[in-house]
């Protein structure tokens, strides 16, 4: 109940909800854990925010969720005074009545006011509040009885927009943007009237505070006013801001022709770009754009994958991205186009796609059917069904596909004694055709010697690690007892195999298998290639509790030695290797 933000609470709420900048962002996330570590209720609300997700920052911003973290340090804000703790506990859920008894506001209304009156007085971030106390309906409980005169929830919003209309516009003169959306929706309601000079006035100036919003503001150029040229000019000014979506935005428009010329190339590099930053369709695109060799991109089977994987294992992947991911990962798998070949994983991926095939297009929907004809038909993955696998064959020659009428016309020559196996579309040198075999039988010997080390030590985490040379191998083991021991178990090298308590010697398996790698070398088909034969040695390993009884609750992942990827590649390994609670843990380790 202090009337007014501290001046630290009102810096650190601009450097985070207004300069878009990760650096700064995280400068008034500091200020803010010191205010609350000195007792500052109103602190401990706006990094309750910062746990609540992107949405409530900035995707750029780098905070991960952490609902439960957010819940208590709002509750906690407001049984503490804090006015701004409870209105958002309202908007959140978490305005719980025990919270409600504990306050030590008389009321609601009485927060509502504390923070009216900043809002008053030119605060843009209390504006946006009142904005959404009005928006979102909260207003019912300032004035519970008010209710009783709105008989439909558009007789409420048709008096509450025009107010939250002009409390959001106040907070936009104020850079704050976090209500932008919600101001769309009271446009697109049609129960407020907004000027459209006055909306177009205000997307523009947010556009330059906001990546997001210039994304946004880009698409509003090109799919409403007609001008692919300036959606084209937006979506890069926010892609050098590190807006992700704006920069796959960016490569469509390269990939279609929408206000540029076409240019396959720089459609993938801004694909490529937003793919590493996380987005899923760009992940896919990425994948497309090496399976097939476009442009100036050669063709490369095993990066292809590589970013199928990530698309397929996306949490921000609709189904349609899924879908597709699934199935060109089906046909990799089959075919053994830069993974390891897999008949098994392939159907399971080919049976995914094929339900939802009407998601696919020509020709992969096509592919689909004629991968899934040679599963059936040759008993790859599966039981033989030669009457399913034909009429797999049937379907896909219906759609154009030549290899499915060839397979059509080899079954139906009467000369045909053997079933014939669809073979790789790319031959791999024979030193690494067997190479995840010849890496867990070298792992396999190592490791007996490793656990004679380790004796009756509960392991709790093991490593194959390589280099970006695709050369060296060598296998780290850690014990909860060494790490006990030594630097603890909150310490940094918990996750560095380098400087784990056991691994194999000098005159290992592994060893003598670097010395192979170094003399076949040229021959490597990809350094993709050689992790995803890394990643499936060691899970053959575990999946056959080469690590003990307790292989299951041991956190294996494949690492790159002295190598800004590492992170990646253990993260990659760690999804593959391990079960979801597992990987969650993992992901959440410092670097």
């Amino acid at each position: 109940m202090n009337g007014k933000y501290s001046l630290p609470v009102v810096k650190a709420v601009d450097l985070i909800w207004t300069s878009f900048d990760k650096e700064e962002i995280h400068r008034g996330y500091a200020m803010l854990m010191q205010a609350a570590q000195q007792g500052d209720a109103d602190a401990l609300c706006f990094i309750a925010r910062c746990f609540m997700g992107e949405e409530y920052v900035w995707s750029g911003a780098g905070f991960a969720t952490d609902d439960a973290s957010a819940s208590k340090l709002m509750q906690k804000s407001a049984l503490m005074g804090s006015a701004t703790g409870v209105l958002c506990a309202a908007r959140s859920g978490n305005f719980t009545p025990a919270v409600q008894r504990g306050m030590p506001f008389e009321s609601f209304k009485e927060a509502f006011e504390e923070i009216l009156e900043q809002a008053e007085r030119g605060n843009a971030f209390c504006c946006y509040m009142i904005g959404n106390v009005y928006y979102w309906g909260d207003y019912l409980l300032v004035e519970p009885e008010f209710a009783k005169q709105f008989k439909t929830e558009d007789n409420y919003n048709a008096w509450a927009y025009p107010i939250a209309k002009e409390w959001f516009e106040r907070s936009f003169n104020g850079r704050i943007c976090a209500g932008w959306g919600n101001y769309c929706n009271i446009r697109k309601s049609g129960l407020c009237d907004i000027r459209q000079e006055v909306f177009e006035v205000y997307f523009q100036a947010l556009a330059e505070i906001s990546p997001v919003i210039c994304g946004n503001y880009g698409y509003y150029l090109g799919h409403e006013k007609n001008n692919p040229e300036a959606a084209l000019a937006y979506y890069i000014k926010a892609a050098h801001r590190y807006d992700i979506q704006s920069t796959f935005n960016a490569g469509c428009c390269y990939d279609e022709g929408f206000g540029v010329e076409r240019d396959v190339d720089m459609a993938f590099n801004f694909y490529e770009i937003a793919a590493i930053g996380g987005h899923p369709n760009a992940q896919w695109q990425a994948g497309y754009y090496y399976f097939d060799g476009w442009g100036s991109v050669e063709q490369d089977y095993a990066k292809a994958a590589e970013w199928f994987e990530k698309a397929y294992q996306n949490p921000q992947s609709d189904d349609r991205n899924r879908v597709r991911s699934a199935a060109y990962l089906g046909i990799c798998y089959q075919d053994g186009l830069g993974v390891i070949q897999d008949d098994d994983l392939a159907l399971e991926y080919l049976q995914e796609a094929e339900e939802e095939i009407d998601m696919l297009w020509n020709p992969i929907n096509a592919m689909v059917m004629n991968a899934l004809g040679v599963a059936y038909y040759f008993g790859r993955g599966t039981e033989e069904d030669e009457e399913l696998g034909y009429e797999y064959f049937e379907d896909a020659a219906k759609l154009g596909l030549e290899v499915a009428k060839e397979h059509l016309q080899q079954i139906n020559q009467p000369e045909m004694s053997e079933h014939e196996s669809h073979k790789p579309g790319k031959e791999i040198a024979p030193f690494y055709q067997g190479l995840a075999e010849r890496i867990r039988e070298a792992v396999e010997k190592d490791l007996r010697e490793v656990l004679d080390q380790v004796g009756e030590e509960q392991i709790y985490t093991a490593a194959l690690v390589s280099d970006r040379d695709c050369v060296t191998l060598f296998l780290a083991v850690n014990t909860v007892e060494y790490l006990n021991e030594n630097d603890g178990p909150d310490s940094e090298s918990k996750w560095i195999p380098d400087e784990w308590g056991y691994s194999d010697g000098h005159h290992s398996a592994l060893v003598k298998l670097s010395r192979l790698l170094w003399e076949h070398h040229d021959e490597l088909p990809s350094e993709s290639y050689f992790f995803n034969a890394v990643i499936s040695a060691m899970k053959q390993l575990k999946d056959a509790k080469a690590f003990g009884d307790c292989s299951e609750e041991i956190t294996c992942f494949v690492s790159i030695s002295d190598d800004e990827e590492a992170g990646h590649m253990e993260d990659l390994s760690a999804k593959q290797l391990n079960s979801a609670e597992l990987v969650a843990a993992f992901l959440k380790r410092d670097r």
